[in-house]
């Protein structure tokens, strides 16, 4: 999928904004300091980084515009993001010029034995190839080195889902789902059997409001299934939001904005 790098911050900017949790979930692992971790406050209690001292080389993998890739560099030795969108690397490295950005694909990392944590917010469902991903991953990482990532679980955006299903069937279309979203049990052994021993897994509820109100979600549909809605000519992809959103309206808008019920899985793993 392509992604509008310059409309991304309005549109999905609450992803990077919950983001920021799991930013302070990663300093909490490096350091073993009291950071704010509402959403699961044992996270990574009696952790610490395999250097020991600082927190090292940090990749931030699909790093969007780089909003987080920043906040990590803030507080580490060196941060590198990499995304599969050019788009998104060429705004982040258009705001950030002095952090280090590359397009690559996260099922084949360049790097082997060379970073001492992999960050990742809201990306891993979109890889439907978690064994390329986890192996990469783990040859990437430093022996000690620790994946702190968190993204859709089992039962996210079910609502959502099911609307634009319908709405492909009704204009002739069949809708497979191109995301992952695993339990933590399936997520936990899929990690073991890739090497990682787990530190902390868990799975929790997130209501994301979207930003820019009435427009919120027909935008975020528009960014999310892009692909879907790409098999349509103008009129049945405005007839096609115009379902989605009546669907939704009786359980996820408010009046002033429209919510997502999220389930999400938040894991800190370590390469032994």
């Amino acid at each position: 999928m392509e992604w509008d790098a310059r409309k991304y911050s309005g549109t999905c900017g609450r992803v990077t904004e919950h983001g920021m949790m799991l930013v302070d979930a990663l300093k909490h692992t490096v350091y073993g300091t009291a950071t704010d971790l509402s959403y699961n406050a044992d996270v990574g209690s009696d952790c610490k980084i395999a250097t020991g001292s600082g927190c090292g080389t940090i990749l931030d993998l699909g790093c969007g515009t780089g909003v987080l890739t920043n906040e990590i560099a803030g507080f580490a030795k060196k941060a590198i993001g990499i995304d599969l969108s050019a788009a998104m690397i060429k705004k982040a490295a258009e705001d950030y010029p002095n952090i280090e950005f590359h397009v690559i694909d996260a099922r084949s990392l360049i790097w082997k034995d060379y970073f001492d944590a992999v960050f990742s917010n809201a990306v891993f469902h979109f890889i439907l190839d978690q064994d390329a991903l986890l192996d990469s991953v783990y040859r990437a990482l430093r022996s000690g080195g620790v994946l702190v990532c968190e993204f859709g679980a089992a039962g996210n955006i079910t609502g959502l889902l099911a609307a634009v299903s319908d709405a492909c069937t009704r204009r002739g279309k069949e809708f497979a789902l191109r995301f992952y979203y695993p339990s933590g049990d399936e997520y936990a052994a899929l990690l073991e059997r890739h090497g990682f021993a787990i530190e902390s897994i868990s799975v929790y509820d997130l209501d994301t409001r979207l930003k820019e109100g009435a427009a919120g979600l027909r935008n975020w549909v528009g960014q999310i299934f892009s692909i879907e809605l790409g098999w349509f000519d103008d009129g049945e992809k405005e007839s096609m939001l115009a379902e989605i959103e009546a669907a939704l309206k009786p359980t996820q808008w408010d009046g002033g904005e429209w919510h997502l019920p999220n389930r999400r899985i938040r894991v800190i793993a370590r390469k032994p």
